[in-house]
C-alpha cells in the first residue's frame, strides 16, 4: 500500500506540473496575441533599412524602398498604414526577384517601424562570352546581370567561352566551372587576387593568367590539380623571381607536375 501511494504521488506531481505548463504556455500565447493585435492597430511610423554587405554598393535605401513601393501599388504609401495592412510576405518575395540579391527579409517591430534586411550577392568575377556577352558570377556560381548603379572591380574572364547567361541560373558547362573554379581560388588567396587581373581561355581550353605585373601571362592549364599549380607558383614568385626579378620572362607554364616552364 505505501508504494502504491508513492507511485500515484509521483504522477499526480507530474500531471500538476504538466497543468502549470500548459497554462503559462496558454498565457504566453494570450499574451502574443494581444500584442499582435495591438500592433497591426498602430500606423507604420518608420522603416528602417539594412544593407549587406556593406562594402557591396548594388543597392542603397532609395532602391530597397522603390522596390517596396512598387509591390504596394501607387495608392499606397507605408508610412501612416496601419501594421496589420503591410503584406509582409509580398514585399519580401518582391525583394528576393532581384537576381543581385541573395536574400531579403522584411518584419514588424513592436514600436510599429517596419525592418528590411538584404543581403546583395558577391560577385567574383566578371564575365565576358565570345559573342561580348557580359555578366557576373558570385561566390556560389550563380549568374548576376550587370547592374547600371555600380560596377565593382573584378576578375575578368574571357575568350573561348560559350556559357551562356540566364539571371538567377548556375554555371554549368565545362569551361564555365574551370574557370569558376580558379577565380574562386584567387578570390581566396590575398597574394592572388592582388596580383592576377584577368583569366584567358584559348582555343583548346588552356586557361591562361594575366598578372597586373611582371610576365606577361601564365599557363595554367585546367583546373586538375589546381591548388598544386598554385602553391608551385606562388614558390617561384616567392623564392625565384624575387630575385631575379618579375619582368624576367615572358611567359611561366606551370601545366606539368614538378616543373615551372619560363621563357623569356
Amino acid at each position: 500500500m505505501k508504494f502504491e501511494k508513492q507511485k500515484w504521488k509521483r504522477v499526480a506531481l507530474k500531471v500538476v506540473k504538466l497543468l502549470m505548463w500548459i497554462c503559462m504556455l496558454s498565457f504566453v500565447v494570450f499574451v502574443l496575441l494581444l500584442s499582435n493585435k495591438d500592433l497591426d492597430d498602430k500606423k507604420c511610423k518608420k522603416v528602417d533599412v539594412y544593407i549587406y554587405p556593406i562594402d557591396l554598393h548594388f543597392y542603397n535605401r532609395q532602391a530597397v524602398l522603390e522596390v517596396l513601393r512598387k509591390a504596394l501599388g501607387s495608392n499606397q504609401k507605408l508610412i501612416g498604414m496601419e501594421m496589420g495592412e503591410v503584406n509582409v510576405s509580398k514585399l519580401e518575395r518582391e525583394l528576393k526577384k532581384d537576381p543581385l540579391l541573395e536574400d531579403a527579409e522584411v518584419f514588424a517591430e513592436m514600436d510599429a517601424s517596419l525592418n528590411v534586411k538584404i543581403v546583395q550577392r558577391r560577385p567574383i568575377i566578371r564575365l565576358v562570352r565570345y559573342d561580348g556577352t557580359q555578366y557576373y558570377v558570385d561566390q556560389y556560381g550563380v549568374k548576376m546581370p550587370l547592374s547600371e548603379q555600380y560596377s565593382p572591380r573584378l576578375l575578368l574572364a574571357n575568350g573561348n567561352i560559350f556559357e551562356r547567361f540566364e539571371k538567377g541560373d548556375s554555371v554549368y558547362s565545362f569551361v564555365g566551372n574551370q574557370v569558376f573554379k580558379i577565380a574562386s581560388y584567387v578570390d581566396n588567396h590575398p597574394f592572388y587576387k592582388a596580383l592576377i587581373e584577368q583569366i584567358f581561355v584559348r582555343a583548346d581550353n588552356d586557361i591562361v593568367l594575366i598578372p597586373k605585373i611582371g610576365s606577361k601571362y601564365v599557363i595554367f592549364g585546367d583546373a586538375q590539380n589546381m591548388d598544386k599549380k598554385f602553391r608551385k607558383l606562388l614558390v617561384f614568385y616567392r623564392e625565384g623571381l624575387n630575385r631575379i626579378g618579375w619582368n624576367k620572362y615572358n611567359s611561366i607554364d606551370v601545366r606539368f607536375d614538378g616543373q615551372v616552364i619560363c621563357k623569356k
